[in-house]
């Protein structure tokens, strides 16, 4: 599979090499945003740093010949008329705070983090930054809470961060190690990190059955547990 980024930050493009490493990564300027979509074949990736959007970018979008798997990095907050936009154009996702995101799945894998992005079927009744956790709760990761039956639950740095790690490797086994390693750089212990993951499921409410132990060691978070 051969992605494309469409940047021109340089720590964009670093990191995401390093999170797509093993992938046929190729890079271009903004500037040369034309040319690389009407270059790009059916089999592509084109992943479009875009981090602030304008009436200029949708049009140059809907003049141009795309390919039909096309993610955009944003950073400003998307609007109703973005997401209308972005469904009417056929693009495959959005992915808010890129940084942030991708800082997630170091060592990942571009299946990984592609899963991150997102564009509803319909107009979102949450803010576009809202994920749907199941069981009724949704993840508001800009404001670092959980909304469950309209009411607020603020989590704590720690626990947002557990969150964003089990989320971006749904259906994946998170080990001990890796979350002791994404969370404290390795320096904690077991009972450590089962005293957060109990505190997030208590927050989770419903949704804390979705976040599993698993006897050898390790928790994922599986959504489809709620059928």
């Amino acid at each position: 599979m051969r992605i494309i980024l469409c940047t021109d930050e340089l720590c964009l493009a670093r990191m995401l090499s390093v999170v797509l490493e093993g992938c046929d990564l190729r890079t271009c300027r903004t500037t040369e945003r034309v040319i690389a979509l009407a270059a790009a074949c059916s089999e592509d990736v084109f992943i479009d740093g875009a981090l602030k959007l304008n009436d200029g970018f949708w049009e140059m979008l809907e003049s141009s010949p795309r390919h039909r798997l096309h993610y955009v990095l944003v950073r400003s907050a998307l609007t109703e008329r973005d997401w209308q936009r972005a469904r009417g154009l056929g693009l495959s996702g959005f992915l808010t705070d890129p940084l942030s995101a991708i800082r997630t799945f170091i060592g990942g894998d571009a299946q990984t983090f592609l899963r991150r992005f997102s564009v509803p079927d319909g107009l979102p009744s949450l803010p576009p930054v809202s994920v749907n956790l199941g069981l009724g709760v949704h993840y508001k990761q800009n404001e670092r809470c959980l909304l469950i039956e309209h009411r607020l639950v603020p989590l704590s740095e720690m626990e947002a961060k557990l969150l964003d790690l089990l989320i971006s490797r749904e259906d994946e086994v998170v080990s001990r190690d890796e979350i002791a390693q994404a969370l404290w750089q390795g320096h904690v212990n077991p009972k450590g990190i089962a005293k957060l993951v109990s505190r997030l499921r208590c927050k989770l409410g419903p949704a804390g059955a979705l976040v599993q132990g698993l006897r050898q060691g390790g928790y994922v978070y599986r959504r489809t547990s709620a059928r």
